[in-house]
């Protein structure tokens, strides 16, 4: 049970957001998204929706995220360490033993070391090693840093990982929250989990992320294909009717 994923940069180049790509980075980025789609369809279509979150969430406040070739590279690999994962256990409806979560926890780290080995920069890098650390440092892995040490992109990727991986559905432990539940959760951690600059400027870009293409636009053998991003976005509203 495959998505097809397109190249997500033929459906928005990185040129409509002024990014400039390092060389390469585009196809590399392509092959893994592939290698995850085979691997956990479901672990590639949440990263989709994390980019778009992400990058409304750089368009709403650019200069505080960083660079938008980060933002864009690092929200769509954050999750790439998950290649190494056995499958049974990502696709698990049931609570993860001992074993099973310490192998779990590793994903950032590894994912870190194959984007080293394939060339990504720093900031992206980080955005897939600490994209689990707390704002407060404990309890957080794989390091227990505080985040408030870490670039504001991997503080975004954090949070809007969270945000999506509790409302998106297709996880068989627990039904999706609304966006509104979500966000109550989102606040709830700000200061603790979250940065809470990191969780006002998520509330701040809900409209725009709604604007995108979040819902299915095309079907293959009767699943969802996510395709990165829909219409052009700009936060210019207040979050409302969540």
């Amino acid at each position: 049970m495959l998505f097809r994923l397109p190249p997500p940069f033929r459906v928005l180049p990185p040129a409509s957001f002024g990014i400039d790509l390092p060389p390469g980075s585009e196809e590399r980025a392509a092959s893994l998204l592939g290698r995850l789609a085979n691997h956990f369809p479901q672990g590639a279509a949440h990263a989709l929706r994390v980019a778009q979150l992400v990058m409304a969430m750089w368009e709403t406040d650019p200069e505080w995220v960083g660079p938008a070739d980060a933002a864009l590279l690092g929200s769509l690999l954050h999750d790439v360490g998950k290649l190494y994962v056995p499958r049974s256990i990502l696709e698990s409806d049931q609570p993860l033993d001992g074993a099973e979560r310490v192998l779990m926890m590793e994903h950032p780290a590894l994912g870190a070391e194959l984007l080293a080995a394939q060339g990504f920069g720093e900031d992206v890098i980080a955005v897939a090693r600490d994209h689990h650390e707390r704002w407060s440092g404990p309890g957080g892995y794989p390091s227990g840093r505080p985040a408030a040490s870490m670039p504001p992109v991997v503080r975004v990727v954090a949070v809007a990982d969270s945000f999506v991986a509790m409302t998106e559905p297709g996880r068989g432990y627990r039904p999706p929250l609304s966006h509104a539940a979500a966000l109550r959760e989102v606040a709830a951690c700000a200061g603790t989990h979250f940065d809470p600059r990191a969780a006002d400027l998520l509330a701040r870009s809900l409209v725009a992320w709604r604007e995108m293409a979040f819902e299915p636009t095309a079907e293959l053998a009767g699943e969802p294909v996510f395709w990165p991003y829909g219409r052009g976005f700009a936060a210019t509203a207040p979050v409302s009717g969540f």
